[in-house]
């Protein structure tokens, strides 16, 4: 000890000066009762990694590995080394670990928490087939030798991991204070640096052509050679070829050299874009990923950023970055060969009867599943144009299960990611593309342009969403899957179960990613303005309104996943003002803000992205303009009436029946703010017309009225209208809404949408609002009537004019 004393102090300076490292502590350390009752253990017995570590505990504020540990005056050690090598350092930690357990059992009271410490030296994985480059490779105890050349290539690039507390008084009372329990306490403590390490670094690389032929090699794919050679009547040396083509297409390159070198590079780009990415639920993915668990990334898709804002939050969080699914569009000289080493694999949008490709690709995505290596891909298919989360595209979600019937041992995590920005820089385009101009191809130019663009972006917003466990949900659904499992090189299996199983797999990840959503200055500010006549403001009904929002959110939260700003409203506009987005207009009586022309229409963009969030509570508040008094009954009837057409269109998490429990604690923080008031135990009404409340209350209820327009037109059609067919009530709700957005200034894109529309549709069918006649025509049930009249007493009266006129004209031109 005294000579590692000695070493350590002849080596601080040059250590201090040449290593640099980010620190990754659980948040369970911090709350440790005594934290001088804290014990380490390392797997590395390193002087470097020694001083290093104490330098990251000192700024965590704890214990130094260097002081001992007292207790009643008896010395203990404060680290205890597990190096794999040497049975000698492993023996005097059993030693240790025992000598605290008995300790435990001598003084009640006392709780030593037992800290597993992780450096990882340029969290470099290596290669598959051999060690990697031992100067550069993260080693545990590489010699003094070529610990030298580690600290002078990877000094600069070091994580520091902290993880979550061992209760040694937790395995006293359970477990005793014997041998045997200490070796246990090792035993789990390698098992934990092992998957920490894979969770941290990721498996070993394999050389992307060895990747290839493997995969060539395979049965399962020699099968599918031998069948397209026969299919196609080619040479089987023909279909070689081919498949070797596609795995060439498809397959990643990846380089953890590169990502080193993005990591700086990144850094420094979200510091000129971003004035900060606020990130929520990094120590779920953690967790699961030190569980040992298959983490699939699922994001929603807002932007090209996204691709690279969560690889980098990702690597920031201790973890390794994601093979990513990306669109073979994206695979452009020079971006593609840098994607393929960052981990893109390419994805054709469409190979619906191509089944050697299908076979291929799915090949690879599951030797990434097989290897354990982290995989990303975008559920919507490409990014919305809209701000609302687009139909969910199931063909990677069946794969991933396929993945589980093909024999996946490790438990496998989808992890829902609602990814949210303050600007979106391809808003712009988006909106030409909404009034029909073609989709730019992607090309060097393409991005080059872009990056004239790049400036202050104000916060992105990152949050993992709740985990689905695969295997645990399939036991739930399906509770014999596993009769399905296929192995070798038949077709992985597609059970009739499938399908059902994996829509709701779909629908339960896009309810999530919403779950996990988060408001920001931006979509507040604009959700607030577009709710407003004229889109205008003043400065302090537009605080208030804030206000009013962000209150309403953190009292009654939409999920327990879902973010709220802590600042105030006035704060909130100070952010949204350094956009440049609002145009503020000062008279002898104050500020207004306002949204103008083409910039209404791109704010509800942002609007749309939290759009779920408001609705229940806009509906609430609609409900109250639109009575004298009212029951909370009623209103939750209507919710319960209209959750499924809300669950459709906006991927709603909220079942029917926990709308009566909403709905009562929205309206009892309605009433607490005075935007309600309460008659009895049961009657309530809206505040007076006249009072600074009402008018908060129906901006609040605005948020709503482009839904329950939607809606009107729906069942107006349907319960006017005679018996038609699909396309033609398709067609008739396109045209009426067109005419409602001319005549009453509705600027959102996708007010008209057809697709949204006809989702609305088919849920309506789906729901027995719409039956079908012996014709094959839609007619409507008799429940839409009531149903109608209810939306109708929601809508402004010039509103609701216009779409019953609407209608009766419709029906006159077609008699």
């Amino acid at each position: 000890m005294r000579w590692r004393a000695f070493v350590a102090k002849v080596l601080y300076w040059p250590v201090r000066w040449l290593t640099r490292f980010e620190t990754i502590f659980d948040e369970n350390i911090s709350a440790v009762g005594d934290p001088q009752h804290v014990v380490y253990v390392m797997r590395s017995t390193s002087v470097t990694d020694l001083l290093v570590a104490n330098r990251a505990l000192k700024q965590a504020g704890l214990p130094s590995l260097m002081e001992p540990l007292l207790i009643n005056g008896e010395r203990h050690a404060r680290v205890m080394y597990l190096e794999q090598a040497k049975a000698d350092t492993n023996e005097a930690a059993l030693d240790e670990f025992l000598h605290l357990l008995k300790s435990h059992q001598k003084e009640r009271q006392l709780d030593v928490q037992l800290v597993p410490m992780g450096l990882f030296w340029g969290r470099k994985a290596g290669q598959e087939p051999r060690e990697g480059n031992t100067m550069v490779a993260d080693l545990d105890n590489p010699g003094r030798w070529r610990k030298f050349w580690l600290v002078m290539f990877s000094g600069r690039n070091i994580l520091v991991r902290g993880s979550r507390p061992v209760s040694l008084r937790q395995m006293t009372d359970q477990h005793g204070a014997e041998r045997k329990v200490a070796q246990k306490l090792a035993r789990v403590a390698r098992v934990h640096f092992v998957r920490l390490r894979h969770a941290v670094a990721g498996p070993k690389v394999a050389n992307r052509e060895r990747v290839i032929q493997e995969l060539l090699q395979s049965a399962a794919l020699q099968k599918a050679i031998a069948d397209e050679a026969r299919s196609k009547k080619i040479s089987h040396e023909k279909a070689t070829k081919r498949a070797y083509d596609y795995l060439d297409e498809i397959a990643a390159n990846y380089s953890d050299t590169l990502v080193r070198m993005l990591d700086r590079i990144m850094g420094w780009m979200w510091s000129r874009i971003y004035n900060g990415i606020h990130i929520e639920g990094g120590d779920r993915i953690r967790a699961l990923a030190q569980a040992g668990h298959e983490v699939i990334y699922v994001p929603c898709h807002r932007s090209h950023m996204d691709y690279l804002l969560l690889s980098y939050v990702i690597y920031k969080e201790g973890l390794v970055p994601p093979h990513i699914a990306a669109g073979v569009n994206l695979d452009f000289f020079p971006a593609g060969p840098l994607f393929r080493r960052g981990g893109a694999f390419f994805i054709r949008r469409s190979f619906k009867g191509n089944k050697l490709y299908s076979a291929i690709f799915r090949e690879y995505l599951d030797r990434l599943f097989q290897k354990g290596y982290p995989v990303e891909y975008f559920t919507e298919g490409g990014r919305s144009r809209t701000g609302r989360l687009l139909q969910p595209k199931t063909g990677m979600i069946a794969m991933t299960i396929q993945g589980m019937l093909r024999g996946q041992q490790r438990p496998m995590s989808i992890v829902p990611v609602y990814l949210g920005y303050e600007h979106v820089m391809e808003v712009g385009t988006y909106l030409k593309e909404l009034k029909g101009k073609s989709k730019e191809k992607e090309s060097m130019w393409q991005v080059l342009s872009s990056l004239r663009h790049l400036r202050n972006f104000g916060h992105g917003y990152v949050t993992f969403g709740e985990p689905i466990n695969v295997g645990q949900t399939l036991d739930k659904l399906t509770p014999n899957w596993r009769e399905s499992i296929t192995l070798g090189a038949e077709e992985p299996a597609r059970p009739r179960w499938l399908t059902p199983t994996v829509n709701l797999f779909a629908e339960q990840i896009m309810q999530r990613i919403n779950d996990a959503a988060g408001m920001n200055s931006v979509n507040l500010t604009a959700l607030a303005l577009l709710s407003a006549e004229q889109h205008t403001l003043s400065r302090e009904e537009l605080v208030a309104q804030l206000d009013v929002y962000t209150a309403l959110l953190r009292e009654v939260p939409y999920s327990n996943y879902a973010y709220v700003p802590a600042e105030s409203g006035e704060e909130l506009w100070q952010l949204a003002k350094r956009h440049d987005k609002f145009t503020v207009v000062s008279d002898t009586m104050g500020e207004m803000i306002r949204l103008d022309g083409t910039t209404a229409i791109a704010m509800t963009y942002y609007r749309n992205n939290i759009m779920h969030m408001v609705i229940v509570p806009a509906i609430i508040a609609a409900f109250a303009c639109g009575h004298r008094t009212f029951k909370v009954e009623q209103v939750s009837e209507l919710l319960s009436q209209l959750q499924p057409l809300l669950k459709e269109e906006l991927f709603l998490s909220h079942d029917a029946e926990a709308m009566p429990l909403w709905t009562q604690a929205i309206v009892e923080h309605l009433v607490n703010v005075g935007l309600l008031h309460a008659l009895d135990n049961e009657h309530y009404r809206a505040a007076s017309r006249d009072t600074t409340e009402f008018f908060q209350l129906q901006l609040l209820a605005r948020a709503a009225s482009e839904t329950l327009q939607r809606y009107a037109i729906l069942f107006e059609l349907l319960q006017q209208g005679e018996a038609q067919g699909r396309a033609a009530l398709e067609q008739a709700a396109v045209e009426l809404a067109e005419r409602l957005s001319a005549m009453h200034g509705v600027n959102a894109p996708e007010f008209f949408d057809k697709k949204l529309l006809s989702a609305l549709i088919s849920t309506l069918k789906r729901k027995d609002y719409i039956e079908v006649n012996s014709d094959g025509n839609f007619i409507a049930h008799s429940s839409v009537a009531a149903l109608s009249d209810n939306i109708d007493r929601l809508l402004d009266a010039a509103v609701l004019q216009t779409i019953r006129q609407s209608v009766q004209r419709r029906l006159q031109a077609l008699r």
